[in-house]
């Protein structure tokens, strides 16, 4: 057997072993394209309408009282977005205690909530193979180990792709579709072969990806081989009670930073107890996948100027291409345009499994009648 022959059957028996999961994989991935864009429009509709009697927000000083009652284990963080008549929100660490009408400071409903419920079950079975949203080691494996196949499957179907014979009409019969097919298996063949040399590229970076989400080990490993020291900001001084009263209020530094970023998009920052001579802001320029649009400072809280910044490029090199692996996976680090560069990826892999399944039901098939009819001439 020579060394073609040897990679179509490994290709063959590896590709029909994982054909269901891997097109599980990829249908779900097709769904959850635009899931960000999907779940904004979710929570804007059911944003708090401003008033009828007054459409004046409440000052936002007033609204951080408020927000200081609920109780955290960490030290809470609100987030303001700018979003018409967009609610504030109260975090606890990853955990999001409440969002507050801007209107009355009164507690509302989670936005979107059926939305992001529905986005999170079909993540969860997307990851773990789970239907209730809930973490599943053993899905998760069989998912680790049907991503590793797909990855065979991609490089071994790339060399099964080139021609035996290198010349400009047989490259040119697998780069082009024909549309004059004599049966479904020779457009399936077409198919199969076109469409998967031009998505592949995205699907191994997809693929590859989405290993780390598997698996434990890809990260570890880039931990031990890349750089892990980053510019940190500096930590904020506490300060006496008297010194704090000469401290610009927080709606003022919101109002510099705002003036500083015209271009955010959400603002972060920490619920602090004491008053401090400076204070961390987290700002998102981007559409919240876009970890290149992020930027951290540090704001004089008396002067309101930028003392320190930390920009995506100051990052430790492990903490850069995590971020990245964490959005290339979904095409969201290049915005609308990655996504349905990805979603479509993710769509032209169901066609590559249902083609290569069908392709594998013939030739079965056919080495069904053959058998038979040399046993019929064997009796």
């Amino acid at each position: 057997m020579n060394i073609r022959k040897t990679f179509f059957w490994l290709h063959l028996i590896i590709g029909c072993s994982a054909a269901i999961f891997i097109f599980l994989m990829s249908l779900t991935g097709v769904a959850l394209t635009y899931e960000r864009q999907m779940i904004k429009t979710a929570e804007r509709s059911d944003y708090p309408e401003a008033p009828i009697a007054s459409n004046k927000k409440l000052p936002l000083s007033q609204l951080l009282i408020i927000a200081k009652q609920y109780p955290s284990k960490k030290v809470a963080q609100v987030v303001v977005e700018n979003q018409p008549n967009a609610p504030i929100i109260i975090k606890d660490g990853r955990k999001t205690l409440a969002y507050l009408n801007p209107y009355t400071g009164a507690e509302i409903a989670i936005p979107g909530q059926g939305t992001k419920t529905f986005f999170r079950k079909l993540r969860a079975f997307h990851r773990w193979l789970t239907f209730d949203g809930k973490f599943s080691q053993t899905g998760r494996e069989v998912n680790g180990i049907a991503n590793i196949i797909f990855i065979v499957l991609i490089l071994s179907g790339l060399y099964l792709w080139l021609p035996k014979r290198f010349n400009n009409r047989a490259f040119k019969q697998r780069l082009t579709l024909s549309g004059n097919y004599p049966n479904k298996s020779a457009r399936n063949y077409q198919w199969h072969n076109v469409f998967g040399i031009y998505i592949a590229p995205v699907l191994f970076v997809v693929v590859v990806t989405a290993v780390f989400f598997s698996y434990k080990w890809p990260g570890q490993t880039l931990k031990n081989y890349v750089s892990t020291e980053s510019v940190s900001l500096a930590k904020p001084v506490e300060v006496s009670a008297q010194q704090g009263e000469l401290l610009l209020p927080i709606v003022k530094q919101l109002t510099k930073i705002r003036q500083y970023y015209p271009q955010w998009q959400s603002i972060q920052f920490s619920l602090d107890n004491a008053p401090t001579n400076s204070k961390i802001y987290r700002v998102d320029m981007g559409n919240g996948g876009e970890p290149q649009k992020r930027v951290s400072i540090l704001l004089d809280s008396s002067t309101g100027d930028v003392v320190q910044e930390q920009t995506f490029e100051q990052l430790s090199n492990y903490s850069k291409l995590r971020s990245y692996i964490r959005f290339l996976h979904t095409g969201e680090v290049f915005g609308p345009f990655g996504q349905t560069i990805a979603g479509l990826a993710s769509l032209f892999a169901c066609l590559l499994v249902y083609t290569g399944a069908m392709l594998s039901w013939r030739r079965w098939k056919n080495s069904r009648k053959v058998s038979g009819t040399v046993s019929a001439q064997v009796n």
